[in-house]
């Protein structure tokens, strides 16, 4: 079973959200996020040891550095056995919401908080994303985009003005600020600009009908241009790339923990998404470094290092699912040839130069 990156109706919906920078009244300046630098206090290092009493696991893969706020990620992984057999055998219509609890509390409890959160936002994210809800399977097959949309409702309204908060996992929120486009108010460029990189021309944006081969997110999230006067979702800054970085983290977890989604011989995206978000995220950061000197500046050094921190925290996050999906099936659809295009050396050194600011040994 194949699908798209994104939804129609999301990108409505949440790109216009992300456009409102307005401050709210209670806007006091940027959140401190739960990360101590490295040196201050190693112990107290919330970025990574989770607080959960759950056992916690970090990345192993050679791309990450173990010295390094990547590599000494640390998170519980969903408990994919627990048994959903009794809602499934339960489940109605009627009550999907108490069945996307039920499921998600017994494998991704962060995956439950994201949901119950996003619907209290600018719009219900169940309402809006769980279309199907004629059978348990149905609902499973779409909790991935259901935890996902829900993600981005939950961080954008916990943001404010210039400030964007991440909720990476149960016990670690993550603030950062400035991190929109210049032409939004924010200190950075827009994401659509890398369209025009080296890399782009190494996976070409998918033309109508086509579906392998191809950049099928270009189109959705590299759009237009942010000198055409007209809004776009490519207008956005490495803020709002780093929001979708986020959430397809997210759904990997979701891919992880529900192994039992999809029957034989059908597959999803989810593999396919956080990694070319991670080949996104490198060429941003290259093409920051190449050619706009300030917002790659602000993006190593400014608020204090947030943003920095905030990429090599993801870095590792996404490895660490990167690693335990290897090799479960249906969770990719043209992963393996994405993955060459996500560890590139010359972009993979990206995140090296951010390890180097960060002050790792």
């Amino acid at each position: 079973m194949t699908r798209t990156p994104v939804f129609a109706l999301a990108l409505t919906a949440l790109s216009l959200a992300a456009c409102d920078d307005r401050p709210s009244a209670d806007d006091t300046g940027p959140r401190p996020d739960a990360y101590v630098p490295p040196g201050v206090d190693a112990s107290l290092d919330a970025a990574m040891v989770s607080n959960v009493d759950a056992p916690t696991v970090g990345p192993t893969s050679p791309l990450v550095d173990p010295m390094c706020v990547d590599g000494m990620y640390r998170e519980a992984l969903p408990d994919r056995t627990a048994s959903i057999d009794d809602l499934v055998a339960g489940y109605t219509s009627a009550d999907a919401l108490t069945f996307v609890q039920g499921v998600l509390e017994r494998r991704y409890p962060h995956g439950w908080t994201l949901v119950r959160e996003g619907q209290t936002g600018f719009i219900d994210c169940v309402m809006t994303f769980l279309s199907d809800r004629s059978s348990a399977e149905a609902v499973l097959q779409s909790l991935g985009t259901v935890v996902h949309e829900c993600g981005h409702v939950y961080d954008l309204e916990l943001s404010s003005g210039p400030n964007n908060v991440y909720a990476i996992r149960a016990d670690l929120m993550m603030t950062a600020a400035g991190g929109d486009a210049t032409e939004r108010g924010g200190m950075t460029f827009a994401r659509s600009l890398l369209q025009g990189d080296a890399y782009q021309a190494m996976r070409p944006p998918c033309m109508p009908g086509q579906f392998r081969g191809c950049d099928g997110y270009a189109d959705i999230y590299l759009d237009g241009s942010p000198t055409d006067g007209t809004f776009d979702s490519g207008d956005q800054g490495f803020n709002l790339l780093m929001e979708e970085v986020v959430q397809y983290s997210n759904s990997l977890v979701v891919g992880y923990a529900f192994p039992d989604r999809f029957s034989g011989g059908q597959s999803v995206s989810d593999r396919d998404g956080m990694l070319t978000f991670l080949w996104y995220m490198t060429r941003y950061l290259r093409l920051a470094r190449t050619e706009h000197p300030s917002a790659y500046e602000h993006i190593v050094n400014g608020d204090g290092g947030r943003w920095r921190r905030l990429v090599l925290t993801i870095w590792g996050r996404a490895w660490l699912y990167l690693e335990a999906t290897d090799g479960l099936p249906g969770l990719g659809i043209d992963d393996d040839a994405l993955m060459p295009l996500a560890t590139a050396p010359e972009l993979v050194a990206e995140i090296e130069l951010l390890r180097t600011a960060e002050g790792c040994p």
